[in-house]
């Protein structure tokens, strides 16, 4: 049976990744600052472990119990963020690039051979767009964040670990849905300008991250995947002029 490593699975779109890779049959280690929720800890084959990713010291003793425990790794996933309890660059660079770094390192030799393996980081837009409401130190983790999953799909992919990342736009998700729902002004106007005609929601990135953890994409290095439902195909200046009626 196939090892799956989440690192921040008890929320948010980790968490959708979680319940997704445990459907399809991997036994499931979790890494997470916060306890999952109580209805997360029937999820079949699924294994909570306490940790923050910046403490390398935690992270090399539950990366070698899950091991332990459960077998060596198939595929490790990267959907942790900063959440702004420090000064907002340090914190950005240390939690986004260098201690994802420290883990993907970690984690090189603990994976099983012969069989297929990969790395998945969730990235974001502003790993190449720019918006006015994050700071320059989130623009500069996703970016660095993107050049560092191509790095490491050449340096390992001759141990026959593939890495690629999803990048997902604004979507809908268990701690956000409600606040886009009831704002019907802002959610219509996603579903205007997004060739799909509707906004993401969790379920849609989980969806591409599990096909990269498995031998479907067994020959897949070093992608980047939008999924966006072709809003990034958009000329910004297109949306301008239809937003403005001209």
């Amino acid at each position: 049976m196939s090892h799956a490593l989440i690192v921040g699975g008890t929320r948010g779109l980790g968490r959708e990744v979680a319940k997704m890779l445990s459907a399809a049959g991997h036994t499931v280690s979790i890494i997470g600052r916060r306890e999952p929720q109580a209805q997360d800890r029937d999820i079949p084959r699924t294994h909570f472990y306490l940790g923050d990713i910046t403490d390398t010291a935690v992270m090399t003793k539950v990366l070698g119990e899950a091991v332990a425990a459960h077998g060596p790794l198939h595929y490790l996933v990267f959907s942790h963020r900063f959440r702004g309890e420090s000064d907002a660059w340090t914190g950005e660079l240390n939690v986004s690039l260098t201690s994802t770094k420290a883990m993907i390192e970690a984690c090189a030799d603990h994976f099983a051979p012969g069989v297929d393996k990969g790395i998945v980081v969730v990235s974001s837009a502003l790993g190449e767009y720019v918006c006015e409401r994050q700071g320059l130190s989130y623009h500069v983790g996703k970016a660095g964040l993107n050049h560092m999953m191509r790095f490491y799909a050449v340096n390992l992919g001759r141990k026959g670990i593939r890495v690629n990342a999803v990048t997902p736009f604004t979507f809908l998700k268990q701690e956000s849905k409600d606040f886009y729902l009831n704002n019907k002004p802002l959610h219509d106007l996603y579903e205007k300008i997004t060739p799909l005609g509707r906004m993401s929601n969790s379920e849609d990135i989980a969806k591409v991250v599990a096909f990269f953890c498995s031998a479907q994409a067994g020959f897949v290095n070093g992608q980047n995947i939008y999924v966006d439902g072709g809003l990034s195909l958009v000329w910004p200046e297109t949306i301008a002029r239809n937003m403005a009626g001209l």
